[in-house]
C-alpha cells in the first residue's frame, strides 16, 4: 500500500461531519444554509438587471425619449439596490451564524475527542508519540474549522451561482 492510499480519508467522512454539525445545531445550520442560498442567488441577479437596463436604453435610444428611459432605469436600479441590501443582510447573517456554528462545533468535537481519549488504554499512549496525539487536537481540528467555516459555504455558493 502506498503512502497516498494510507492518507486517504474513508468514504462518507464529509457526510458524517455534516450530520454531526446538524446534530449540534439543528436550527442554526438550516438557517445559515438558507442565508447562504439567498446570498448566492441574489448575488447572481445583477447580470440580469444589466441586460434589462441595456434593453431599456436601446428602446429609448431610437425614440429619443430619455425621460421615460430614466424612469425605467431608476426603477430597475432601485430594485437592484434592494436586492443588494437583501444579499448583504443574508451574507452578514450567514457569516455570523457560521462563526457560531464553527466555534461551537469545534468545542464540542474537542470535548468528544477528550472524552474518548479518557477511555483509551494506556498501551495506546505508550505506542503513539505525544506530539501525534496532540496534533489531532490542534492541526486536525483547525483543518475542520477551515472546512466548516470557509470551504463548505463557498462550495455551496459556487454551486448555486453556477446554477443561477
Amino acid at each position: 500500500m502506498s503512502n497516498k492510499q494510507k492518507r486517504r480519508a474513508p468514504k462518507g467522512v464529509l457526510g458524517r461531519l455534516i450530520r454531526t454539525i446538524f446534530q449540534f445545531y439543528p436550527v442554526m445550520l438550516p438557517i445559515a444554509l438558507v442565508c447562504i442560498l439567498i446570498n448566492a442567488v441574489v448575488s447572481s441577479i445583477p447580470s440580469i438587471f444589466m441586460q434589462n437596463i441595456i434593453l431599456v436604453v436601446e428602446e429609448h435610444w431610437q425614440s429619443g425619449d430619455w425621460a421615460a428611459a430614466s424612469a425605467d432605469v431608476f426603477r430597475l436600479v432601485g430594485l437592484l439596490v434592494i436586492f443588494y441590501i437583501i444579499s448583504l443582510a443574508a451574507g452578514v447573517a450567514f457569516q455570523q451564524l457560521m462563526a457560531i456554528i464553527t466555534q461551537g462545533s469545534l468545542k464540542k468535537m474537542r470535548q468528544k475527542m477528550f472524552n474518548h481519549m479518557q477511555d483509551l488504554p494506556i498501551k495506546y499512549f505508550d505506542t503513539n508519540g505525544r506530539g501525534d496525539i496532540m496534533s489531532y487536537y490542534t492541526n486536525d481540528v483547525d483543518t475542520m474549522r477551515q472546512l466548516i467555516s470557509q470551504s463548505l459555504p463557498q462550495m455551496l455558493v459556487s454551486a448555486v451561482t453556477l446554477l443561477t
